[in-house]
């Protein structure tokens, strides 16, 4: 059991599998890896990630629990999940950065798109069955009390899961990009937008790269959900 956990789409390592079968691991690519791998080795911290690729698969299969330090790999206190390719595909091309990064960055050509169709349901189910996988690994390392750390859009339901399984728990969320102002976060379905909202605000602490976007945000819970934002506090 930790007492301070990380969790992100991108882990701080990533495998290849050579033509032979044999596994080689590297250090994982992207700004976070870069920001987090240094608090991870000071302190106990748990990493839970996704698998990516094959050669990430094939080594969560090979760990107890796929956790890849109890497998003799020097990762530092780490969780990786195999989620069904086809669950991590929907969740994460088609809603996580074909759609939420879209909307974040206001870049739709709006006259056109975005269209929501009977395709995008089944793409919204496979994310929030993405972000529940998540949420029960969570629940499961975390020892009573303990701090959460949850990073991103790809993850924005897991707070509000969370904190449905463990409220003992103490959750944050960070969000690494803008956040649309609600003319443009409205673009989104009502039910999945509040969804968004929601599970964000299931952390104790809700984290944006500049008061604007944290303005957005709070400006996107009283328009989608009718609430009562006392934005001093």
């Amino acid at each position: 059991m930790s007492g301070i956990l990380v969790a992100s789409n991108r882990g701080p390592v990533s495998f290849t599998m050579s033509e032979d079968g044999a596994l080689s691991m590297r250090r994982g690519g992207g700004g976070l890896v870069s920001g987090l791998s240094g608090v991870s080795k000071t302190l106990d911290v748990l990493w839970v990630c996704a698998a990516l690729s094959d050669g990430d698969r094939s080594a969560v299969r090979l760990a107890p629990g796929g956790r890849l330090d109890q497998a003799g790999y020097e990762t530092g206190a780490l969780r990786m999940l195999d989620i069904p390719p086809a669950t991590f595909q929907r969740a994460y091309n088609a809603v996580a950065n074909s759609t939420l990064w879209f909307v974040h960055h206001l870049l739709y050509d709006t006259p056109n798109r975005p269209h929501f169709d009977a395709r995008f349901g089944r793409e919204w189910e496979s994310y929030q069955a993405y972000n529940e996988a998540f949420a029960m690994a969570l629940a499961e390392e975390a020892s009573h009390g303990a701090k959460v750390m949850v990073q991103d859009y790809h993850l924005a339901l897991v707070p509000a899961m969370l904190r449905s399984e463990r409220p003992d728990l103490r959750v944050s969320h960070f969000s690494h990009t803008p956040w649309a102002p609600p003319e443009y976060f409205g673009l989104l379905p009502d039910e999945v937008a509040a969804e968004l909202l929601e599970g964000i605000l299931g952390a104790d602490h809700a984290g944006f790269l500049t008061d604007r976007w944290a303005g957005a945000f709070m400006d996107c819970c009283e328009s989608v959900l009718g609430a009562r934002v006392e934005r001093a506090g």
